[in-house]
């Protein structure tokens, strides 16, 4: 993302954003259920500085406070020769990089995206496709793909 130092940009006080832990969009309260809009706002999302979330169109910024992950894992699926891949909330698909996968709290499985910019949270459908490919051995929990072994980590969702 290319970033001018002399261009100051204003953050809307009047559009609050949310993304909730499902990765439901919702504008001052109320659910974004038009599609368009909705992918429009995902491929706008960015990340800023302080560690939060914003969308920027030409000179207007809103931030967007984010309950958990800002995209969610909605699907698996096999890949011939190239391992398993996710379908995401926004329509996109993404091959499943196992070095980036890990198991926050309540035992929701997590993952980098695109460009491991982003975490996504997988849907309860996604963690049951997800735990079809993993196996526990001594207490420890491995994802297997192509028959090799990924050890799966435990760690804090930030």
């Amino acid at each position: 993302m290319e970033h001018q130092e002399d261009m100051t940009f204003d953050v809307s006080p009047y559009l609050k954003l949310f993304i909730d832990r499902d990765g439901r969009w919702f504008q001052n309260g109320k659910e974004i259920i038009h599609t368009g809009i909705y992918r429009l706002f995902n491929s706008l999302l960015e990340k800023t500085d302080d560690g939060g979330y914003q969308v920027r169109k030409g000179k207007e910024i809103c931030r967007v406070e984010v309950e958990d992950a800002p995209f969610v894992v909605t699907g698996l699926e096999e890949e011939p020769g190239d391992g398993l891949s996710i379908n995401l909330n926004d329509g996109s698909r993404e091959h499943l990089d196992p070095e980036h996968l890990w198991i926050g709290q309540e035992n929701i499985p997590y993952c980098m995206i695109k460009d491991r910019e982003f975490r996504a949270r997988f849907s309860r459908p996604a963690y049951y496709q997800l735990a079809e490919h993993v196996m526990e051995e001594n207490g420890e929990f491995f994802l297997v793909i192509q028959d090799k072994r990924f050890p799966v980590k435990t760690k804090k969702a930030n």
